[in-house]
């Protein structure tokens, strides 16, 4: 409790009077409860920054051993975020819920360091040289806070941006703001104020609504990686596609030829780092990794190309930008979800007729893929009703109900029909939005109208033929692929791309297309996005002497 007799010692009314209480205290947090250690370690933070009697000198340094303490706590809390982050989950909510509180306080209290420098007359050098350590873990608690809002995909609090621009602007009054230091003990990259800040900035303005949470954490990542090639100037340049105005807390605008400049304002842009992100495309094209070998949930090679592929789209100075013809609706449409249900689902050729597979194969076909060949009449599914709000010619917006939707996220394949339809289309779950009742709007990128459910028989390598793959015992042993074949927004097959299982994408890799009578061979060539259990592949057709 606190003690009035600690006016007579000349130390705070407060438990962690010191530098050497607070560590004692903090010896006592839990060592296997990461929730109540956080819990314990926030409120901590909350009643310090409130707390009279302290010089600064000593609330700085308890408050920056508090955020040391509680670093690796948020860092695992976030990892078992990331591992299920699904928007209407009551667990990943409270572990949301943990961080970003952890993240407030954290912003809070250096607010209150900060606001007491500046009533400093004759400030202290050794107070002075805590300044750009002080302003950098400020400003990335700031980017923290907006990045976890970007995760739940709610709207960004205003004060995030408050605190992101009074910090940043002190750091630029105090000349500090290109002042290199290690923002943590052990920490090896040198960072200043004005990374931290474009770190926030970049990440905003790169489509992260588009992005599933684990996508906007490897992006946050990147921008951390390259933040030295981007550009930040007081004035327009040809490489600068937002701005700021540090006058006016908010988010990033884009840059238009009605502008009025104003002393205040910052431009900003990443044009200059999309030549190293095509470096990385390249890198990452050469090392997929098989998924055999993937350890721990690793962030895979290829769900990294698909970031980096993403980000090259949104750090150009020419960006994508969305079909704005959308009609109004109001109407029900049944929804499913998993590579394997659509699949399931989905026009499909009756290869046992077609084809007179013999039982050895359409059993080995069956086995390798968990698909019943013969067919779907006895297929055993659950749809969730939504909302179908609007659609244009390439995707639908739609209203999840909060009882449904408990595996939507980012890069989900889902298939989707109107309820007096028999037709199932294929697409991708492309933007969510959380809006302030808790209602959550899903944009889905259609990928295909008429997808057609078929199978692959893998062949060899490049110009390998199936003939050189044959077993001692005279026996072709092929591998079955089950895929969804995409034809083109024209219903052609000429330039059509196809879905496979998550692991399946070899590239180079020919294969038969089974199709019966039609049946064609194909390479395939790239890999060029990744879903939760899909990978979106493009191949290419080869004539009969191939």
């Amino acid at each position: 409790m606190f003690s009035l007799f600690t006016v007579f010692d000349g130390k705070p009314d407060h438990p962690m009077s010191d530098v050497k209480e607070a560590r004692k205290l903090l010896a006592g947090l839990p060592k296997l409860d990461t929730f109540k250690a956080l819990d314990e370690i926030t409120a901590w933070l909350i009643s310090l920054k409130d707390a009279s009697g302290f010089h600064l000198e000593v609330r700085l340094e308890i408050i920056m051993l508090l955020d040391e303490t509680g670093q690796p706590l948020h860092a695992e809390l976030l990892k078992l975020y990331l591992s299920a982050p699904h928007l209407q989950d009551f667990q990943g909510m409270h572990q949301w819920q943990k961080m970003h509180g952890f993240m407030r306080a954290v912003i809070e209290a250096y607010a209150v360091c900060v606001k007491e420098f500046q009533l400093i007359e004759k400030k202290p050098r050794y107070l002075k040289d805590d300044m750009p350590v002080l302003c950098v873990r400020l400003l990335r608690a700031a980017t923290e806070q907006i990045k976890l809002e970007l995760m739940r995909y709610v709207e960004i609090e205003s004060s995030a941006w408050e605190q992101l621009f009074s910090t940043y602007n002190f750091a630029e009054s105090s000349q500090i703001s290109d002042k290199m230091v290690y923002a943590y003990p052990k920490q090896i990259v040198h960072t200043n104020p004005q990374r931290e800040l474009l770190r926030a900035l970049i990440l905003y303005t790169s489509s992260p609504d588009t992005l599933a949470p684990d996508q906007i954490e490897i992006s946050y990542r990147i921008t951390a990686h390259l933040v030295s090639f981007f550009e930040y100037h007081t004035e327009p340049s040809q490489d600068c596609v937002h701005y700021i105005d540090l006058a006016r807390p908010g988010a990033p605008v884009k840059i238009d030829n009605s502008l009025e400049i104003t002393s205040s304002m910052r431009f900003f842009g990443a044009v200059k780092a999309v030549p190293k992100l095509k470096d990385l495309i390249e890198q990452n094209e050469r090392n997929l990794i098989p998924p055999e070998q993937r350890v721990n949930h690793e962030f895979t090679p290829a769900g990294k190309l698909t970031v980096l592929k993403h980000l090259k789209n949104y750090w150009r100075k020419i960006q994508p930008h969305r079909d704005l013809q959308r009609l109004s609706l109001n109407t029900a449409m049944e929804v499913v979800h998993s590579f394997r249900t659509i699949n399931k689902l989905v026009a499909s050729i009756d290869l046992k007729l077609v084809l007179n597979l013999s039982d050895k194969v359409a059993s080995t076909m069956n086995q390798q893929a968990k698909v019943n060949l013969a067919s779907t009449d006895n297929i055993k599914y659950t749809t969730e009703t939504w909302t179908a709000t609007d659609v244009s010619a390439s995707g639908v917006g739609g209203l999840i109900p909060k009882a449904a939707g408990g595996w939507v996220k980012i890069g989900a394949l889902c298939g989707f029909k109107s309820t007096n339809s028999p037709l199932w289309r294929v697409g991708m779950i492309r933007r969510l939005h959380t809006d302030a009742s808790d209602t959550v709007h899903v944009g889905i990128d259609i990928y295909a109208k008429k997808p057609m459910s078929v199978w692959l028989r893998a062949l060899g390598l490049d110009n390998e033929k199936a003939s050189n793959w044959e077993s001692g015992s005279g026996a072709f042993k092929y591998n079955y692929l089950p895929v969804i074949l995409l034809p083109d927004a024209y219903n052609s097959y000429m330039n059509a791309t196809m879905l496979l299982e998550s692991g399946s994408f070899n590239p180079n890799i020919n294969c038969e297309m089974m199709m019966g009578e039609k049946s064609r061979n194909i390479k395939l060539i790239r890999l060029l996005e990744e879903g939760e259990d899909f990978e979106h592949v493009s191949f290419q057709w080869l004539s009969p002497n191939d």
